[in-house]
Parts: C-alpha cells; structure tokens; sequence
C-alpha cells in the first residue's frame, strides 16, 4: 500500500484545512472499498500533495488546479494544488460563501487528479460541475451530469485509472 502525504499551507484557512481533512478520510473510505492501493494521510509520509490558495482563481470558479510531476508509471512524485481563496454561490439575495459540501468535491477531486487521474470522465471526476443551491449553505451540492455530490463518488472508469497507477 502506497503513502501520498497532504500538507496545506498554513494560509489556506479554516474551510479549505476542513474540506481536505474530509475528503481524505472520505476518499480512504472509497479507496479500501474499491482495491486501490493508495492511502492518503495529513501526517504521514511519501510524496507530497501540497495545497494552497491562490487569489487569482475567481470566486465563482468551482475547481482549483493541480501541477503534478509523476514517474514513467504514472505514481506521484510531488503536486502543487492551488484553489480560490473563496467559493461562493449565486442565491436570490445574490452571492454568499459555498456550503462545505463544495468545498469538500472540488477538494477531493483535486486531490484525485494529484493520484494521476488526468481526465475528466464522470461523478468526482466530471469536466464542469455546476452548483445547487441548498436551503442553507449545510445543502449546497454539486451536480456532475446525472451525479449529485457529496457524497463523494467515483466512476468506474475512475477506479480502474487509479487501479492502474496504484
């Protein structure tokens, strides 16, 4: 089983260092679950997804971005993941601080795309995610085609990707 340690900048803030937290709890839950041998950790060791913010992706973005050097296998080396100071989300008294919910997709999709999965296919992995309001900001989701997240899902084609590096 593979290590990949988490690290966040110490700037990036309190939303940011919960969404991460979450999403690798949650996507070790999805790992185990779907015989791919990798293990994300806050405090561990082995190469290093180090997450920040960055001001000049807009607040309105849903995404952030990953720079990522592998080996010839595809394994991570070291990636450098940068996301919006702030997601916010469109309501009819205009716009408001995301829910954690999406924080915590756009978290781990990142964080997925760090582990070597390149595409956008579907579900975690989906090219444009659009946010749904929620009746409070504990509601908001993501909607990715048909998929609505959280919770958080990988597609098929997504395990056998991650199958196949790890």
């Amino acid at each position: 089983m593979a290590n990949v340690k988490v690290t966040l900048d110490g700037q990036i803030g309190a939303t940011w260092t919960t969404a991460f937290s979450q999403a690798v709890t949650q996507l070790n839950t999805l790992f185990d679950q779907k015989g791919i041998a990798v293990t994300l950790s806050m405090t561990g060791s082995g190469p290093v997804i180090s997450a920040r913010t960055d001001p000049s992706i807009g607040i309105t973005a849903v995404h952030g971005t990953a720079r990522t050097e592998r080996t010839s296998s595809g394994r991570l080396v070291r990636s450098d993941v940068k996301l919006p100071p702030q997601i916010q989300i469109n309501t009819p008294n205009g716009l408001r601080p995301a829910g954690p919910g999406i924080y915590l997709v756009v978290a781990a999709h990142e964080l997925v795309h760090s582990l070597g999965h390149d595409g956008h296919n579907s579900h975690l992995m989906a090219q444009v995610f659009q946010k749904v309001l929620g009746d409070s900001p504990d509601g908001d989701k993501i909607q990715a085609g048909s998929v609505s997240l959280p919770p958080l899902r990988l597609s098929n084609d997504s395990v056998q990707i991650l199958k196949g590096i790890w």
